[in-house]
């Protein structure tokens, strides 16, 4: 089973953020060929919408995400500036997101220091594992879940038709 995120899952996230009406935030989006590359939010006040964040999404040829990088919006120099990346990287099993902070002083990504990996069990349990960069340099796992499933089919309906 592939479990993957796809520009739909983008896009489906998008919408259901801006038809919220009791939301503080508000939403736009830049699309490309009906494929959402970048989500701007703002904050909704008194004197009325002020950004916050500028989110950029990448795929790959098959649809699926495989960067997103999130940037806030600066006062002093009134653009935005990059904040944290995620990575997407894809198996027959599963997929991992890996997550970096951009180093401000040297204007680069900093080692990726944490990451996910969301792994399919015999087809019915999600395992997720959060690991971190230790001083050695190595990833040691911080925390695990398991997510069971045992009704994965019966949301599948079948027609007979004849």
């Amino acid at each position: 089973m592939e479990t993957i995120i796809t520009v739909l899952t983008v896009l489906s996230l998008y919408m259901n953020a801006s038809l919220n009406q009791s939301s503080e935030y508000c939403y736009n989006a830049e699309m490309e060929n009906g494929i959402v590359t970048t989500v701007y939010v703002y904050n909704q006040g008194e004197e009325g919408l002020s950004p916050r964040l500028a989110c950029h999404y990448d795929y790959d040829a098959l649809g699926r995400l495989t960067e997103k990088v999130v940037s806030r919006w600066d006062v002093w120099s009134k653009s935005y500036q990059p904040s944290y990346r995620l990575q997407f990287c894809y198996t027959d099993e599963g997929y991992e997101v890996a997550h970096s902070e951009w180093n401000k002083n040297l204007q680069e990504w900093k080692d990726i220091q944490e990451k996910a990996i969301y792994h399919i069990e015999k087809g019915q349990v999600l395992s997720v594992n959060y690991l971190q960069k230790n001083h050695q340099g190595d990833y040691r796992l911080s925390n695990q879940l398991n997510v069971f499933s045992p009704y994965e089919g019966l949301l599948l309906a079948e027609m007979d038709v004849k």
